[in-house]
């Protein structure tokens, strides 16, 4: 039994051609803004990464389309239940904004990151999350957005300030110090009087320019907890937690979530990566209700104490002037299908809209049908004969005589095709006998 990525590739040609025609005719549709466009402290926005060279040559292809600047087009390639007949569902997503391949780490920054920064300079908070499956660019994203937000930081209002780095990352209901090199270093969370959750036990370090902060951030990085899986061989397993802060209260913090995978992409199955793969679970679902809640104009309380992540960003839910920017990353391959299409509905999700359009179309397989002999013309009599026989009759073509068309070809006695031949009695044989076939396959439709 194939599964749905081994199907994609056996009927890989079919569904290419398909996708081609989609592009081709589709593009250029207008994609009216929804709700996501409108002014939110929420923004959520979406990256398409490129297809990778080691994935074409693996027979992979792109069946991700970003249209309009603002949606996402996922085109599942799917079979039906008798595993032939082919068919695509195209599934719509929009969002703030969408960046396909072209886009640089420039344009993300400046559209999805730079306010972020500019709302911490003007002494607020803002939290910035990356979500995304292994090996979709989250990483190289976050990575690319790290490297600006230094400089910037350091370019505008006061340059000579120095920023505090505070790094940990959370797997599970644990905590460890990045910027600690005992990895038996636990951190603790605890309420203050004042009922404001703090980390204790954290070091803090001092940056003055964007260099040292960088290198910070490169260390901390450095002893991030990972584990080996078959889509990436360095796949980040615990969430990441790097805040930013200046004397005042402004704080920017960037979170690169754990990367999510399928079970088969796993190269072990130990009870081990089931529970972290709950726990991942866990943790996601309890940023959906804050992001919901924040977007609710009822006054309700987010449910930070959910999880252990959401707890320690407590301050980024709570409080009515922070800011919150959400960005994922897809890969465009077609064995990732089922990873884009849950990542975008999770994004749905936290920006509050739900998927915006699902078109299924049937690939209807065109059979070539052949033309009976007897249409043939003198043109094509010449071009079977060359063919015929594996081949071996090409040089005995120049002996037909002028004006041999198909129905004076299927009128020929078999003594015939022998004289044609130079009176070669078995390739004259091996002619009649071909020619017969082609008048009896479906296609000729019977006998002469």
């Amino acid at each position: 039994m194939f599964d749905k990525r081994e199907l994609r590739r056996r009927n890989k040609t079919a569904y290419e051609e398909r996708l081609a025609l989609w592009r081709q005719t589709r593009m250029a549709e207008a994609v009216t803004p929804g709700p996501e466009a409108a002014s939110s402290r929420v923004r959520v926005y979406m990256r398409k990464r490129p297809l990778f060279e080691h994935e074409e040559q693996a027979e992979e292809y792109d069946v991700v389309t970003v249209r309009g600047g603002i949606q996402v087009v996922v085109h599942n390639c799917l079979t039906k239940a008798d595993l032939r007949t082919l068919y695509i569902s195209h599934m719509g997503f929009q969002f703030a904004q969408a960046f396909d391949e072209g886009a640089n780490d420039d344009d993300v920054y400046m559209q999805c990151a730079a306010p972020a920064v500019e709302h911490m300079l003007g002494g607020k908070v803002a939290t910035l999350f990356m979500f995304g499956q292994t090996g979709s660019g989250k990483t190289h994203t976050m990575q690319g957005l790290i490297a600006r937000a230094s400089s910037h930081l350091f370019a505008e209002g006061d340059a000579t300030s120095p920023c505090t780095l505070t790094a940990f990352e959370i797997a599970g209901k644990t905590m460890r110090d990045l910027l600690d090199s005992d990895p038996q270093h636990e951190l603790k969370v605890m309420d203050d009087k004042g009922n404001k959750t703090r980390v204790l036990g954290a070091r803090s370090c001092e940056a003055s320019s964007p260099q040292e902060l960088m290198e910070l951030i490169a260390a901390a990085q450095g002893q991030r907890a990972t584990r080996a899986t078959q889509a990436n061989d360095t796949s980040s397993r615990s969430h990441a937690v790097y805040q930013i802060s200046r004397p005042g209260g402004a704080a920017l913090t960037l979170v690169d979530c754990a990367g999510s995978e399928r079970r088969e992409d796993t190269t072990q199955h130990d009870a081990q990566q089931q529970k972290e793969a709950a726990e991942i679970n866990a943790t996601i679902f309890a940023l959906k209700e804050c992001f919901r809640v924040m977007r609710s104009s009822k006054g309700q309380q987010p449910p930070y104490r959910s999880s252990l992540l959401t707890r320690v960003l407590s301050d980024s839910f709570a409080s009515s002037e922070a800011m919150i920017v959400a960005i994922g990353t897809v890969s465009p391959s077609a064995a990732d299908t089922e990873h884009s299409v849950s990542t975008l509905r999770s994004l749905q999700e936290l920006q509050g809209t739900r998927q915006a359009f699902e078109e299924k179309e049937d690939i209807v397989k065109q059979k070539k049908v052949e033309a009976h002999p007897r249409t043939w013309t003198e043109a094509a009599v010449k071009q079977w004969m060359e063919a015929a026989a594996g081949g071996d009759a090409k040089c005995h073509v120049d002996n037909l005589s002028k004006g041999t068309d198909g129905k004076n070809l299927i009128r020929w006695p078999l003594a015939r095709f022998s004289q044609l031949c130079g009176g070669d009695a078995a390739l004259g044989q091996k002619l009649y006998d071909e020619l017969r076939l082609k008048m009896r396959s479906p296609a000729g439709g019977g006998g002469a």
